[in-house]
């Protein structure tokens, strides 16, 4: 199993957080570091690490630590965004939290996604988020 952790300033003082990195833990004693300084890349980059170097396939599972709902709950300025493929395309969905029941009436949206980050109130596209992370389209 690989997991994925988040560092940062977890006294939540400093307007970033104090992000410093993504991290992914895999294979017996391997880590990967992702800090850019760019939350959103570094997350997609190690998204893109783990289909690209064959971890996930390795791994068969890959879990978040408490970290990433920690960075989250204490204010990061980030909305999830889940990676689906229709008709062989991917496209990005999101939550509806204006829906009081958003949990379950759109629970498919984020248990067969695969999560990603932007960057608070935005919603781009799959190709959008490609190239705000260096990606061509």
């Amino acid at each position: 199993m690989a997991v994925i952790e988040i560092r940062y300033n977890e006294s939540g003082k400093e307007s970033d957080l104090g992000y410093k990195g993504v991290y992914l833990r895999y294979g017996d004693s391997e880590e990967k570091e992702f800090s850019s300084g760019d939350f959103v890349k570094d997350w997609f980059d190690c998204r893109r690490f783990l289909i690209k170097e064959g971890v996930l396939e390795k791994e068969g599972y890959v879990s978040h630590s408490s970290s990433v709902d920690h960075f989250i709950m204490d204010g990061a300025k980030f909305d999830s965004a889940y990676l689906h493929f229709e008709n062989d395309e991917p496209i990005l969905k999101y939550i509806d939290k204006s829906d009081p029941y958003w949990f379950l009436a759109q629970k498919d949206v984020f248990e067969k996604g695969w999560e990603h980050f932007v960057d608070e109130g935005t919603k781009p596209t799959w190709n959008e988020l490609k190239i705000r992370c260096g990606y061509d389209h």
